[in-house]
């Protein structure tokens, strides 16, 4: 069995590696990970046995680590190098790697405790995780609409003419979404082969659609465009790459839109346009999230 491995980048890409080995710390514990916490809201009826339940939230994760530091060392270099490391103010990353798995997570340093009484130092990092989930290293992209290359280098070419590559065009494409979240954040991107007039997505389940471009403010792209919609929390925006610019265009957005995310379980997507939707290469990409590693 491999020994876990943490990382801890920050937003200089200054970084620490902890094992079971000094470098120049030793890992002795990591709180905080193997677990999480739900906010769960009750309400009481005098007239009523018991409470009713109203709804939950997952808590802030909160990630404690214990290091020790070697024996006979530069505790004062070394100390130095930690808080470096772990700046207050700033997003960092910390990455998780057991065996085949591996998680990723962002932080924000709550404290650093240095111990500088004992011959083989010791020291505390606090990590206050705002959103909670830990997520997959990369991302995982499905493709709805789009051309799948029909030629393999090296390549024979025989007379008569050949295709390049062919048409994949499915209307509806199922992900299934076997994690434990709800809300997993999306990036939907609409490459333009030919004229779209006001494009968009749907949610089946969910009976959600967003849609970029309405009848009183149309959008009309062209080949080689590319529309861009985040739907992450704290992320959400739509995007238009044209000419080698990026522009951000909420505003051709219709009023009943909605910034459509992966749900526990089946999450069934379709497409369409006002005009030209057999112009659209669609792709979407996200990454599953994890209550824990």
């Amino acid at each position: 069995m491999a020994a876990r491995k943490i990382t801890c980048t920050n937003e200089d890409g200054i970084e620490i590696v902890l094992t079971d080995a000094f470098s120049p710390y030793l890992l002795e514990a990591c709180d905080g990970i193997y677990e999480f916490k739900a906010n769960v809201s009750m309400s009481a009826n005098t007239m009523t046995d018991g409470s009713t339940y109203q709804g939950s939230v997952t808590s802030m994760r909160n990630i404690v680590l214990s290091l020790r530091d070697k024996p006979g060392a530069d505790h004062m270099q070394n100390r130095a190098f930690l808080y470096n490391v772990f700046k207050p103010k700033s997003q960092g990353v910390f990455t998780y790697e057991e065996n085949d798995v591996q998680r990723t997570i962002n932080y924000y340093v709550e404290s650093v405790i240095a111990d500088g009484q004992m011959r083989s130092r010791r020291a505390t990092v606090s990590l206050l995780c705002p959103d909670p989930f830990f997520q997959d290293i990369s991302d995982i992209t499905v493709q709805m609409a789009g051309w799948t290359a029909l030629w393999e280098w090296q390549h024979e070419f025989v007379d008569g003419g050949e295709e390049f590559g062919s048409r994949i065009q499915e209307r509806i494409k199922e992900i299934d979404n076997e994690s434990a979240a709800d809300g997993i954040g999306l990036t939907i991107e609409i490459d333009a082969s030919g004229p779209i007039t006001n494009p968009s997505i749907s949610h089946v389940e969910q009976g959600e659609t967003i849609t970029i471009g309405t009848a009183g403010n149309p959008l009309e792209l062209e080949n080689g465009d590319r529309v861009i919609i985040t739907t992450g929390t704290n992320n959400k925006h739509v995007y238009l790459v044209s000419g080698g610019v990026k522009t951000e265009i909420n505003e051709y957005l219709s009023e009943d839109s909605e910034f459509l995310q992966l749900m526990h379980g089946i999450n069934t997507f379709g497409y369409a346009a006002d005009a030209g939707d057999e112009h659209m290469t669609v792709t979407i990409s996200f990454r599953y999230k994890y209550l824990g590693v």
